[in-house]
């Protein structure tokens, strides 16, 4: 992976809009400007001068998302989806950074993991585990927004906000701007990525021309952003905040562990003026 680095520190962790919304639900003749993409993802579009749509309900922001049509979405308020599609309560691992974490009381929390196929022996995070039972949300666990190609997905001031699940990006030429990412298991790891490149053709394919703008992401379980062995040939991370204050930690301090994971060797990324804090890893 190769990396081009600027700046140090988002001035706002937000981008403010001027701009009245429609009713929930419908379609806008008024374009949203999204500005130009600095370094490596100039050129990314998104959704284009589409005609904007404003999802009122979980459903709608799914679909959205995941269709094949070029669309701008505009959220202008919080989708809450924990609880959504229900817990689970299974048999976990207890890792030993947890178990110290316990032993120290000292006013923070470990995280435990939720077992993935390599089970106890095998399991990213599960470092000398012990076996201890685990409740999550499995919004936030299992089942990601799926975010299809030449789409802008845009938060209206303030009111961007989803909660309780990440973005799984599959598809070239996506803009994501201005929303707030937050509340997926923090207490676990596996508990859910913010954004996930997978890469095309269920993860063989690179993909191109992502942009990610003045987003937010905070208390999760897992990678803020994550990119798969596929790659993603041209993306840019600009003005964005990551924020790590949490009060469950895999090192026992309050500050996140899991912030990056850059995979693929074609993957290239320019990061600008972000702010990335309260981070241990």
């Amino acid at each position: 992976a190769a990396f081009a680095v600027q700046g140090t520190q988002a001035g706002s962790s937000q981008y403010s809009v001027e701009q009245s919304s429609p009713k929930q639900g419908t379609t806008s003749t008024a374009s949203i400007s999204t500005g130009s993409a600095p370094g490596l993802a100039a050129g990314t579009t998104g959704g284009g001068n589409i005609a904007p749509v404003y999802p009122a309900s979980l459903d709608d922001l799914k679909n959205y998302l995941k269709d094949s049509q070029p669309r701008v979405i505009v959220l202008t308020k919080t989708f809450d989806f924990r609880g959504s599609e229900g817990t689970k309560t299974e048999t976990g691992c207890r890792p030993k950074s947890n178990r110290d974490c316990l032993a120290k009381n000292n006013g923070y929390k470990g995280q435990d993991v939720i077992l993935q196929s390599g089970g106890m022996t095998n399991t990213g995070g599960c470092v000398d585990g012990t076996q201890v039972k685990i409740t999550y949300d499995l919004a936030g666990s299992k089942n990601p927004l799926v975010v299809s190609s030449n789409k802008t997905l845009r938060g209206l001031g303030t009111s961007g906000v989803i909660k309780g699940k990440g973005l799984w990006l599959n598809g070239n030429n996506i803009i994501i701007q201005n929303i707030h990412i937050t509340q997926l298991n923090p207490h676990l790891i596996w508990g859910g990525d913010a954004i996930y490149i997978q890469g095309l053709n269920s993860g063989k394919t690179a993909m191109e021309r992502i942009w990610i703008d003045h987003v937010k992401i905070s208390n999760l379980g897992r990678q803020m952003v994550a990119t798969g062995t596929a790659s993603v040939k041209s993306m840019t991370i600009s003005n964005s905040e990551f924020d790590g204050r949490t009060q469950y930690s895999a090192t026992c301090d309050g500050n996140h562990y899991w912030t990056f994971l850059f995979l693929g060797t074609q993957t290239q990324v320019t990061l600008v003026n972000n702010y990335v804090h309260n981070t241990s890893g």
